[in-house]
């Protein structure tokens, strides 16, 4: 009989230790703020244009780590084609992103005129697409040997009539 009254007194403490908790919590908390269902809807549109705005420096950041086929010059001797995504032989594909160094053809000039930079600039469809068929209907062996790259390298200088490629850089190269 003692251990029954016992329990019950346990039970009814934390039965009266759960109502005082409940009670706490009701007395401290701030419902002014909750919103009610037929309040405005937040769609995505919204909660982006909410957002904070992020730095420069992040959305310059952001930009170069998404694809692009936007051909930019990074420099008076280097030039980057963008991201490429070529179909190769054996159901395969090349993912790439290329950087070409260049020079002026003319070299009697003592100082640069900019015309290769902006020849590149302006016929960067046209160098993109000279990459696209050097690479297409390759194999996986050819596309990653100096051969290659040479190939690259004579195709572009076909198209330019100002400037002049020397080399091929590779900053992205993948075969899936």
């Amino acid at each position: 009989m003692l251990q029954k009254i016992i329990l019950s007194i346990i039970w009814l403490t934390l039965a009266a230790l759960l109502v005082l908790l409940i009670f706490y919590g009701v007395s401290t908390s701030d419902f002014k703020n909750l919103k009610k269902y037929n309040e405005e809807d937040y769609g995505i549109g919204n909660v982006r244009d909410n957002m904070h705005n992020p730095s420069k420096k992040k959305q310059e950041f952001a930009k170069e780590r998404f694809y692009t086929n936007r051909v930019t010059v990074k420099s008076s001797t280097m030039a980057n084609l963008g991201d490429f995504t070529v179909n190769i032989a054996g159901d395969k594909k090349l993912i790439l992103n290329i950087s070409l160094k260049y020079k002026e053809k003319n070299k009697n000039a003592w100082i640069s005129t900019g015309a290769a930079k902006n020849e590149i600039l302006a016929k960067g469809d046209i160098l993109r697409d000279a990459v696209i068929h050097t690479f297409s209907n390759s194999n996986s062996a050819r596309v990653s040997n100096h051969r290659m790259k040479k190939e690259l390298v004579r195709n572009i200088n076909a198209y330019l009539s100002e400037g002049e490629i020397e080399d091929v850089y590779f900053n992205r190269f993948l075969i899936q």
